[in-house]
């Protein structure tokens, strides 16, 4: 009976779905979609079978925009789809048998009977012109999701789901991100306050400016009003990140699952005008997805299909380790740090000299 009810145990163990799967089930929502648009709209493994390919190469062939293009391709090298060599994309064994139209066994067509789904269609329309139409207020009512985040009812719903998402990766944000030597924080695009409320809470010594744009600022208010914090070590500063100045008061600057949402350009400007307003010696810490890519190994599976729902829904992506290196040298930020944290985010630390 013992043993019994030991291997029931470990039997319901297994079953267990834990917060990263939570996660991952919402953050890989359409990296399916984009593996279907690739096999009906492009056909793009019969393409590749024999004739492997540069990044420019497919981009030129298939008329894709660079964006997506690069997070397509980085997804199905995580999927183990496609491999690099020399520079070019090869497809591997699995996708020449099962992907390529050259091959007997091939499922394309199968594959191919979901291509008109809409999401799928969208994210087709994505790769060829780098242009979303996920955001639905109302059905047949799309703009951006910038512009639904100035509306009451859609920030409304988005901060406290970002709240809730700050729930689970704050604590170990504070963790990672040692703020003992640290006093004023300027906690940009900060939403909610969330993360700077857990890093306050941490670190009595520390006081945070959440800069946002309305209607999230009075959000903000009420979020940290609620935790007693607003005012007296929290303060919410009615900011537009990419026109208005930034204090120059503080020696640590965070970007928390802030810079993914933006295009290359404006991550660039937005580093910049860290840099120029940090105090000297002082740091800026960026907390998201940033896939591992030092090594020159593809990036993890679950990182690459976050990828997608960012390049598909917002302008940015998952920038990985090396694209923010080269983005923080650029704005002047050097002695880069890289600290892996959970649900396949990470925390990338820089400092501006003294």
């Amino acid at each position: 009976m013992l043993q019994n009810v030991s291997k029931l145990q470990v039997q319901e163990s297994k079953n267990i779905v834990d917060i990263e799967k939570i996660i991952q089930w919402r953050d890989s929502s359409y990296s399916n979609d984009l593996y279907i648009a690739a096999v009906s709209w492009l056909d793009l493994f019969t393409w590749l079978d024999g004739n492997p390919a540069t990044e420019r190469g497919i981009i030129e062939r298939f008329s894709l925009k660079e964006r997506p293009a690069q997070t397509m391709l980085r997804l199905f090298e995580a999927w183990t789809l496609l491999s690099q060599k020399d520079g070019r994309y090869h497809v591997s064994n699995e996708a020449r048998r099962f992907l390529s139209q050259k091959s007997p066994e091939n499922v394309a067509s199968y594959i191919a009977t979901m291509k008109y789904k809409s999401s799928v269609r969208e994210i087709y329309d994505v790769l060829r012109f780098d242009e979303s139409d996920t955001w639905h207020v109302e059905r047949g009512i799309g703009t951006t999701w910038d512009d639904l985040m100035q509306t009451d009812d859609f920030a409304d719903l988005n901060t406290r789901g970002m709240e809730e998402r700050g729930r689970i990766f704050a604590p170990d944000l504070t963790r990672l991100l040692d703020c003992s030597n640290d006093t004023k924080m300027l906690d940009i695009g900060g939403g909610s306050g969330i993360y700077s409320a857990h890093l306050l809470n941490s670190n009595e010594r520390l006081s945070s400016t959440i800069l946002e744009r309305p209607p999230v600022d009075d959000l903000a208010k009420a979020c940290l009003q609620e935790k007693g914090l607003l005012d007296s070590r929290a303060f919410v500063s009615t900011c537009d990140m990419f026109v208005d100045s930034f204090p120059a008061d503080a020696s640590l600057h965070l970007y928390s699952h802030v810079l993914h949402n933006w295009g290359f350009e404006k991550v660039a400007l937005l580093l910049a005008k860290s840099h120029e307003a940090l105090a000297p010696g002082g740091r800026i810490a960026v907390y998201s997805c940033h896939p591992d890519d030092r090594n020159g190994q593809p990036a993890p599976a679950l990182e690459a299909e976050y990828s997608v729902l960012l390049t598909t829904s917002y302008e940015g992506r998952c920038y990985s380790f090396e694209d923010m290196r080269k983005l923080f040298e650029g704005a002047g930020f050097q002695g880069i740090e890289y600290y892996r944290s959970i649900c396949n985010r990470s925390l990338i630390i820089g400092h501006k000299s003294t």
